[in-house]
């Protein structure tokens, strides 16, 4: 191979920056990658790209790249994710860097403390990379984060910046929350990997609360396999799909608000389901019971009313801070009554009982992840609606990329798996991913 074949190949190489988690990691154990080396790509891709992105609240360049060096200098990974740079969501609390939750209230606001969740990623041996931008208290107020894709259009919300960042090459792996859809839509827009683990799944200290029965931490990643190492962070061994006894049994689900999905996303759904069952999935229709027309409604009264609990303090003090959005969205909660939450909670019971037994047919649900592209503007984050529904019920959900939509976005497809099935849901979803991809 003469020089100018030795550079051509060097052009064509991945930067650090590019690899997913999973293989960084590896790299970095074979001792073909430095945690320096991963830092510093991401920071040139941040001072390259984030004036158009604005993923950002935040940057610990210096903190960053002096951990990169002392993970450099061990003999061994400490850790399942040793050297990986993540965003951190900012409303995660972190020792060093201000936690604004999106909000003017707290601009300069430090914990002096990182979250549980930070804690536990870092003795794995993540790197906190920066403070990724929220919308308003991870609600419905749009943040100043554009979609990597064309930034003319929503990265979603709440978990706009993590989920804008990772798409970007910014970031390897990024920390998000949901509420409503606030992982698993993000994930569609921005075309990457997004997993919502079952509700209660891990430590929420030092998560700003908005509604304490729905709060789900959650994470943005390039493949599915990189979130078995963020599962192995937290001491679960991967599961792995039986591929030699069997295909997995997947339920498509279209939901009740199927119609509400744009044609070509439905078709997209249509053509993923096709695409598995060609492959040896035994795929089947199910259909959500009627009576699950309500969880839409229901969701909304339980977040809400909780939202009121948690948002009392800036309310009174800081009334002229919040967003009219969030002083509506409290306005709703105020006129909840317990009777209604009650019934809200009762319905969510019910249906969380109808959906157990859903476990003993399938494998994995198979559902859309959002109506259908990104819409155009930054005002409007999207629609929750197909995501709603599985965050009341608490169940594990992961988005992956599949297609593109009429404007050359993103389109993804949603895998719904059993309470604490989370890690063979992941296993699942790299057995999807393989086929799909």
């Amino acid at each position: 191979m003469d020089r100018t074949e030795r550079e051509g190949k060097a052009r064509m190489a991945k930067s650090p920056n590019q690899y997913s988690a999973s293989q960084a990691v590896q790299r970095m154990a074979d001792k073909r990658l430095k945690a320096v080396d991963m830092v510093e790509a991401c920071l040139e891709r941040i001072d390259k790209r984030e004036g158009q992105v604005h993923a950002w609240e935040a940057i610990d360049a210096e903190g960053a790249l002096k951990r990169a060096a002392m993970l450099d200098k061990r003999a061994r990974p400490v850790g399942p994710l040793h050297g990986i740079p993540l965003a951190v969501k900012d409303i995660i609390s972190t020792r060093t860097m201000p936690t604004t939750c999106g909000s003017p209230i707290y601009r300069d606001h430090v914990v002096g403390k990182d979250a549980a969740c930070v804690t536990q990623l870092v003795k794995a041996g993540a790197i906190v990379l920066g403070k990724s931008v929220t919308t308003e208290f991870a609600g419905g107020h749009a943040g100043k984060t554009h979609n990597p894709h064309n930034v003319r259009h929503t990265p979603a919300g709440s978990s706009s910046g993590s989920a804008a960042a990772v798409a970007d090459f910014m970031a390897p792996i990024g920390y998000g929350t949901q509420t409503s859809g606030s992982v698993i839509r993000p994930g569609a827009f921005n075309g990457v990997v997004a997993y919502k683990g079952t509700y209660g799944w891990a430590d929420m200290t030092g998560v700003k609360t908005y509604s304490k029965s729905l709060d789900t931490l959650g994470f943005f990643a390039r493949e599915a396999n990189d979130l078995a190492l963020i599962r192995a962070a937290y001491g679960h061994a991967p599961a792995d799909p039986p591929t030699k006894g069997r295909a997995p049994r997947i339920g498509f689900c279209r939901t009740r608000w199927w119609d509400m999905a744009d044609r070509y996303n439905q078709k997209n759904i249509e053509t993923a389901a096709s695409t598995l069952r060609a492959a040896g999935a035994r795929v089947r229709a199910w259909d959500m019971p009627e009576s699950w027309d309500a969880l839409i409604e229901a969701h909304n009264r339980v977040m809400t009313k909780e939202a009121t609990f948690h948002y009392g303090p800036e309310r009174e003090r800081f009334p002229h801070l919040l967003s009219v959005g969030l002083t509506n969205a409290l306005e709703v909660g105020d006129a909840v009554t317990r009777k209604q939450l009650t019934d809200a909670k009762k319905r969510r019971e019910r249906a969380r009982a109808e959906l157990a037994q859903v476990w003993d047919t399938f494998d994995i649900l198979l559902a859309p992840s959002a109506r259908g592209e990104a819409p155009a503007g930054l005002g409007y984050t999207g629609d929750p609606l197909f995501n709603r529904f599985w965050t009341l019920l608490g169940s594990p959900c992961i988005t992956l990329p599949f297609n593109t939509g009429p404007f050359e976005l993103p389109l993804a497809v949603q895998l719904i798996g059993p309470h604490k099935g989370d890690d063979q849901l992941i296993a699942w979803a790299r057995w999807v991913e393989e086929r799909l991809t």
